[in-house]
């Protein structure tokens, strides 16, 4: 949302930025003491410097780059596009929810078939946000003369216009957004299903 929508954050949505940077931050930290199976004996290995030194071998400065307060550097750099692509860092956390639901997956105190359920249920609502994202930020692409021949600057609901879309809320943005994404990837899904 982040990257379709602003600008830089908004200040009532820092809170937002500062709680997921906290909790990748924590997860940095217990990824340090998290035990781990050793490859070749299968034995799990309790010893902290050696679980230390398999994360920084591994993920680590992954982890670490993708906890940078992005936003600030953004502001902090005149507010160039080319630094605001670099928020695109933080879509390596996504390879850390893959790994969960893998791990669930494997697990034989839970039912396969509810963790694959959840687990499409969270694909859809990550690729339509994405969607979402994505359609408002090629909205925006263009100058504020041509909005209206946007998909959203052309959209009118009754007598609503959203001509002026820039000036609407975020949450009525980002809801019409998300519609958008949904009725066009249900059609456009109808389309091919229909031509196969």
């Amino acid at each position: 949302m982040e990257f379709g929508f602003f600008r830089g954050l908004p200040e009532d949505l820092v809170f937002l930025d500062i709680a997921g940077q906290i909790a990748f931050l924590i997860d940095i930290v217990l990824r340090f003491f998290l035990a781990y199976r050793d490859a070749h004996t299968y034995r799990m290995v309790y010893k902290r410097t050696s679980i230390a030194l398999r994360y920084l071998k591994s993920s680590f400065v992954i982890d670490l780059i993708c906890c940078l307060p992005w936003d600030i550097i953004y502001k902090a750099c005149g507010r160039k596009e080319e630094v605001r692509y670099l928020l695109w860092i933080r879509l390596i956390r996504v390879c850390k929810v893959i790994d969960f639901f893998q791990n669930l997956e494997k697990d034989t105190r839970i039912n396969y078939m509810f963790t694959r359920i959840l687990k499409l249920i969270a694909v859809e609502l990550y690729c339509t946000h994405t969607a979402a994202c994505v359609f408002y930020y090629l909205a925006t692409t263009l100058p504020q003369s041509e909005e209206g021949y946007t998909w959203i600057g052309s959209l009118k609901l009754g007598d609503y216009s959203y001509s002026h879309f820039r000036e609407i809320d975020i949450w009525k943005r980002y809801t019409t957004s998300l519609y958008f994404a949904i009725i066009t990837m249900a059609t456009v899904g109808e389309f091919f299903t229909f031509i196969i």
